[in-house]
């Protein structure tokens, strides 16, 4: 028996960013970073900044259909955490099909675990990867608690 991961679990509305107004790459993870400062500081957020940053240098995480999964494993953090975000207009990432990236979930987990890290990232490209029709409606979300709605609407259709 599989053990599903559920994003809907993963993510809470606090950590959910509709319609971003970055521009760049560097900005977007910057500001998805930017919102655990009260739970990690910002000591902490500038560090994981950094290695999200470095861990996109040597690869991007643009999985292509608009969608990117940037991640980083650290000792600056105890559990794993995820956080989303939305582009209107879309961001060069220089995803896989070399398309504006307009939907991101960034990934950060504890540098000891490996199978919880692997696993969210499996089922965020399981579930929104190749799923235009999903990922615009969650990029057409007009609040955190939309974007959840539409979540937990979608999982309900692919994972049984």
């Amino acid at each position: 028996m599989y053990n599903i991961i559920r994003l809907s679990e993963q993510l809470s509305e606090k950590h959910i960013i509709v319609h971003s107004g970055s521009s760049d790459a560097e900005s977007i993870l910057c500001e998805m970073v930017q919102l655990l400062s009260d739970e990690l500081g910002p000591e902490a957020c500038k560090d994981i900044s950094d290695a999200v940053l470095e861990r996109e240098k040597s690869k991007s995480t643009g999985i292509g259909y608009g969608v990117a999964v940037p991640h980083t494993r650290t000792s600056l953090v105890k559990q794993l955490y995820c956080v989303a975000a939305t582009s209107e207009n879309g961001i060069e990432f220089k995803a896989l099909d070399s398309k504006l990236t307009s939907l991101f979930f960034l990934i950060i987990s504890p540098d000891f675990t490996v199978g919880p890290h692997l696993n969210i990232i499996a089922a965020i490209s399981h579930l929104v990867g190749k799923n235009t029709n999903m990922s615009a409606k969650l990029n057409n979300a007009q609040s955190p608690e939309e974007f959840m709605e539409i979540l937990k609407a979608e999982e309900e259709k692919y994972i049984i």
